[in-house]
């Protein structure tokens, strides 16, 4: 049999649709959409399948296996319908195989009233978000909702024989998915979390459905888990490292390095300080220069005053900063420039992972990424004495207590912050 899985476009700098190509016996030629998509920085073209060689993102691990289990079922299926048309002597034409395909893949399950079957056509269907107030799903939002879906497909066939139901949601199943998720994906407690997360959005939908009357999900010990995990910041001199940091000739780099550094000044997200466009930088009354965008993650409004560094890259652009690579492409050329710049401290990472409490320390550089740049920003307009509510007009956050899991001060930092409050040194003796 002739298949072969490969990508819409190989050199795509975003994810990009997986195709599926069978010549038949009969010379029709099928190309099929799988529906999946990948980033070709992330697909092994030779074995084509996602990679899953990967260190040091789960993340980025799970999305691929849960790619190559889609692939698979399509491999299977194909199987299936061809060795089944050459047992029966039947010739199969093209139209034939991708009508078959559309019915395993295509259209919406039969039986909305089960587990998977629900699943598969709340996916299809949503529109907006369980918050208060409601919010349009977002593409990463659907991508969770899939991954999960397809995490639950491996573990009823791995675990349950390929049964599993809105009956079978209940304690018993929380503990076997959590050790399924520790043994077979090797996952982190935060992660377990998020999945945990998403069948319980998924079970409360059914309930408020009148699916099913299994509230098992809202059991206490039913918990959506989560640990604290301590994440770098890079301070004011290491971000001075990669501002001074020579990148004459290396075009690529520098774009990286200078919006990464726009994120790091204005504590915005990586989905909005590549947005910026420069109708976002606007005069404000008293004569200075703010950014104003609305935050894609929040639809909130914001408005935030130029550092000088941001001030002078954008003019270095004319208002028109360099076009913006995949999140995940960026995160690789982080880690490429603060070993340039020699951000190379220590720094412990602690986590549970597949179970098991890790410790492991890394040089700083290999721990930066996007995000880095918004809790630099946070932890370092919060050093510098700027009120917390202020900040959080910058960061757009409306709680403290969700706004402070962004400010990362170490025990010492604390300490040295507190020895210049007037608490400690009111009443110092003066030298006579």
């Amino acid at each position: 049999m002739t298949k072969i899985f490969f990508l819409k476009n190989p050199k795509a700098e975003v994810a990009t649709l997986i195709y599926l190509i069978h010549r038949l016996p009969n010379g029709d030629r099928l190309k099929y959409s799988t529906g999946e998509s990948i980033h070709p920085d992330q697909w092994d073209k030779e074995n084509q399948k996602a990679l899953t060689n990967i260190k040091r993102n789960n993340e980025q691990l799970t999305r691929n296996k849960s790619v190559n289990f889609q692939l698979d079922r399509y491999s299977m299926k194909l199987t299936e319908v061809v060795s089944a048309a050459k047992t029966q002597n039947h010739v199969l034409t093209g139209e034939m195989l991708r009508d078959e395909l559309d019915r395993e893949f295509k259209k919406e399950p039969t039986n909305k009233k089960t587990l998977f079957g629900f699943i598969r056509n709340h996916i299809n269907t949503v529109k907006l978000t369980r918050t208060t107030p409601p919010k349009p799903i977002s593409r990463r939002t659907l991508q969770k909702y899939n991954t999960t879906e397809r995490v639950l497909l491996d573990f009823a066939q791995q675990r349950r024989k390929g049964k599993l139901d809105f009956k079978d949601i209940d304690l018993g199943f929380y503990a076997d998915f959590t050790e399924f998720l520790q043994k077979e994906y090797r996952h982190t407690t935060n992660t377990i979390g998020k999945y945990i997360q998403v069948v319980k959005i998924f079970m409360r939908e059914a309930v408020d459905a009148g699916i099913t009357t299994n509230i098992q999900f809202e059991h206490r010990k039913f918990a959506t888990v989560s640990e604290a995990v301590e994440h770098p910041y890079l301070t004011e001199d290491e971000l001075t490292q990669l501002w001074e940091l020579n990148l004459t000739g290396n075009r690529r780099l520098e774009a990286v390095r200078d919006l990464f550094l726009i994120g790091c000044y204005t504590a915005l997200r990586f989905s909005d300080f590549t947005a910026i466009r420069a109708e976002n930088i606007v005069n404000t009354e008293g004569g200075g220069r703010a950014i104003k965008i609305r935050t894609y993650k929040t639809n909130q409004m914001v408005f935030v005053p130029l550092h000088w560094r941001v001030a002078s890259i954008i003019d270095k652009y004319n208002n028109c900063l360099p076009r913006a690579i995949s999140n995940q492409k960026m995160n690789e050329y982080l880690k490429e420039l603060g070993k340039l710049a020699g951000i190379d401290t220590p720094y412990e990472v602690n986590k549970t992972k597949g179970g098991m409490r890790i410790s492991e320390v890394k040089p700083k550089h290999e721990l930066i990424t996007t995000h880095t740049a918004r809790r630099s920003a946070a932890t370092n307009m919060f050093k510098a004495g700027i009120p917390s509510i202020s900040i959080m007009k910058l960061t757009g956050h409306t709680t403290e207590a969700v706004f402070l899991k962004y400010i990362n001060l170490s025990e010492e930092e604390n300490a040295r912050l507190l020895m210049g409050h007037k608490y400690f040194t009111a009443g110092r003796m003066k030298a006579v």
